[in-house]
């Protein structure tokens, strides 16, 4: 039985920020992509070999690109289809999710990277 997974996802595409002033098609093409990158990269972890005695817990760890002015609010919103993709994985809703976000980026990553750890988060 695996206890944890990590995975690997890309920086959220421009078209999913907040701000962003795209066609509507492009915002859907690109949420399309990142859910599914996000499912499969769960899945590839192992995902399917996980239980949950409670919630699970997110552990979020981010490496904004060298020039990126994003903060932390807008990540968290630019990385929603992510989160709707392991949900996928996981066959959870979201809504049971405990996201730990930190308090700060991590060490600037050429492209930028996001990296999650899932566990269970216990009974809450």
């Amino acid at each position: 039985m695996t206890e944890a997974i990590t995975i690997r996802l890309p920086w959220p595409d421009a078209a999913l920020w907040q701000n962003a002033r795209v066609h509507w098609a492009v915002k859907g093409s690109a949420t399309r992509k990142a859910r599914a990158n996000a499912a499969w990269e769960c899945k590839a972890a192992g995902s399917a070999f996980l239980t949950f005695a409670g919630r699970p817990r997110l552990a979020w760890s981010i490496h904004k690109p060298p020039k990126s002015r994003a903060d932390m609010s807008n990540v968290q919103a630019a990385l929603k289809a992510a989160i709707d993709g392991i949900q996928d994985a996981l066959m959870i809703d979201d809504n049971r999710f405990i996201h730990v976000w930190p308090e700060e980026f991590g060490e600037r990553v050429p492209g930028g990277l996001i990296v999650v750890t899932i566990t269970d988060g216990g009974k809450q």
